[in-house]
């Protein structure tokens, strides 16, 4: 009776923690001309910075050729954000614009808050085109976290805070940005999907 009883406790649980953990709120979405906003909620995990602008991304020693160079050929930044198995896994587009790229990357499932699992891990790669501008978003996976999931395709126009997929369970969502915007986040910093300014154009360039 006692074992059952703990059964019971526990598969309720179990339950409840689904059910929060696939909450999808809805959220008032910041406006703004020349802003970036985050794709996900969770910790501001590092800010990379890359001059070529090809960030390469590696596994087990290979390179796996994503020329995103071509997209950012002044450099770029990198802004990682962890993503706690506490936290809404919904991902929103960062920036309005046309899908102009989509790849998914085969990898290992390294816990996501790891230092460099952004070169290892199982992602996706997206590739927003905003008037002039390329903005990049990488959904990776973590330890639990063994599916990326996008509702979105190349040839999409999508909008600011729109949902484009999900992770789930701890995971990591990264955003990459072009050097004409200034980073507004610090490390450690707690971010919103669709709320917090990631990065701001500098407008007098």
């Amino acid at each position: 009776m006692k074992y059952k009883k703990f059964f019971a406790i526990a598969v309720c649980s179990l339950l409840l923690f689904t059910v929060y953990f696939n909450r999808d709120p809805d959220r008032d979405i910041t406006k703004g001309n020349n802003i970036i906003l985050s794709p996900a909620d969770g910790t501001v995990e590092y800010i990379k910075y890359y001059k070529d602008g090809n960030a390469e991304v590696f596994k087990d020693g290979n390179c796996y050729v994503l020329n995103v160079s071509k997209y950012f050929p002044n450099g770029c930044y990198i802004v990682g954000i962890f993503m706690s198995p506490l936290d809404v896994h919904v991902n929103r587009a960062p920036i309005s614009g046309k899908v102009v790229y989509i790849k998914h990357i085969d990898g290992s499932f390294y816990p996501a808050f790891l230092d460099d699992v952004e070169k290892v891990n199982e992602r996706n790669i997206v590739i927003i085109k905003n008037g002039s501008d390329y903005i990049g978003v990488a959904q990776i996976s973590g330890f639990v976290a063994r599916r990326c999931v996008l509702n979105i395709k190349e040839g999409d126009y999508i909008y600011a805070g729109e949902r484009i997929g999900k992770i789930k369970l701890g995971s990591q969502t990264a955003v990459i940005i072009p050097t004409n915007y200034t980073i507004k986040v610090k490390i450690g910093e707690r971010v919103y999907a669709g709320q917090t300014i990631i990065a701001v154009k500098n407008t007098n360039n």
